[in-house]
């Protein structure tokens, strides 16, 4: 198979320029160590804000009474902020990956 352009690497910057290496019609391959997106979509970037915005949704309601609002008093189940971590990441991921 022949391409106008093949692009090392699918993080932010690469997945962008195939898209737009595409969208001017271009046949455009992108090679990957391991997963669409790159390190800061699967296990940097993405999954660490997903995690810091579980954080901060604890701080609010662990504070909530500051607002007026009364809840009981909170608990943190960091399997469930995991899975939603990683669900965060392969849904971006599978943004990613199209033909």
């Amino acid at each position: 198979m022949n391409f106008d352009l093949i692009i090392l690497g699918s993080g932010p910057g690469g997945y962008v320029a195939a898209i737009r290496a595409s969208q001017l019609g271009m046949n455009v391959a992108i090679v990957e160590k391991e997963s669409l997106g790159g390190v800061c979509l699967n296990w940097g970037c993405i999954p660490t804000k997903a995690l810091l915005k579980s954080a901060q949704v604890f701080n609010y309601i662990h504070h909530a009474s500051e607002y007026g609002i009364n809840v009981a008093e909170p608990t943190a189940d960091f399997k469930q902020m995991i899975s939603r971590s990683r669900g965060v990441a392969d849904g971006m991921s599978k943004g990613v990956n199209f033909s």
